[in-house]
Formats: C-alpha cells, structure tokens, sequence
C-alpha cells in the first residue's frame, strides 16, 4: 500500500485563503506595509463610492429640474388656452381662431409649428390644415 507524502500546513488550501496559501503573507511585506496596503484600498473603495453617489445625485437633480419645467410649461400652455378661451368668437376670428382651434393652435405652436401666414395678403392659414385633398 502507497502512502502519500506528508504536507505541510501552509501548503493547504482553506476557506479564507486562495489555492496555495495566502499570497500576501508568502511575500515580505511588513505590518506597516500591509497597514497602508489596506488603507489605499479602502480609499480606493471610498472614492468609487462616493464618485458613484455623487453621479446619483447630479442625475436626480437634472430628472428633477426637467420634470418641474415641464410642469411650468404645462402652466403657461393652460394659462394661454384659459386667456383664448375667455376670448369672444369676434376676437378670436380677428386673429384667425374658431373655439375649435384653441387647443391645436397652442400645442402646436408651443411645439414649434406655427400657422402659414400669406406675406401678399397677410391672411394667416390654419395650423391644422389638412395637406392632403382627398379625391
């Protein structure tokens, strides 16, 4: 019968330590150097956290900042159908506007489209005009 050699402690793998001992403790690093070695690395740690929250942060202070714009922009959209709105048909034909175009005429124009105006006649277009003629 064949026995197998004798090994050493050190040579035996663990649970806490990789395969073949612990690295760290074969090289001929002192207690000090350990020390700053540990120390450097949890700076390391640190500094990818704190990188990391501070993106967080910047992130949820842009979401925040569009999302009270848009709610000011919808203010100023509604103010300026209510003011439409209050307006009589007269008014609102001196300016090119039926009641039924209140609603299209603001979005679109908060949008960027703006109604055609006629620079011969200076007669304004409807913005929601439809192109196509059906035949």
């Amino acid at each position: 019968m064949m026995t197998q050699p004798i090994q050493m402690f050190e040579n035996l793998t663990s649970e806490t330590s990789p395969a073949g001992g612990n690295d760290i403790a074969k090289t001929a690093l002192t207690f000090e150097e350990r020390r700053i070695l540990e120390l450097r690395a949890r700076y390391a740690r640190a500094e990818l956290v704190a990188n990391g929250l501070a993106d967080a942060l910047i992130w949820l202070g842009r979401q925040y900042s569009r999302f009270v714009g848009a709610i000011k922009a919808d203010f100023k959209l509604r103010a300026a159908e209510s003011q439409l709105f209050r307006m009589s048909d007269r008014e609102l034909a001196d300016i090119g506007l039926c009641r039924g175009d209140i609603h299209f005429a603001i979005r679109e124009t908060a949008a960027g489209v703006m109604p055609e105006i006629d620079h011969v006649t200076h007669t304004a277009m409807p913005a929601n005009q439809n192109l196509r003629r059906v035949a």
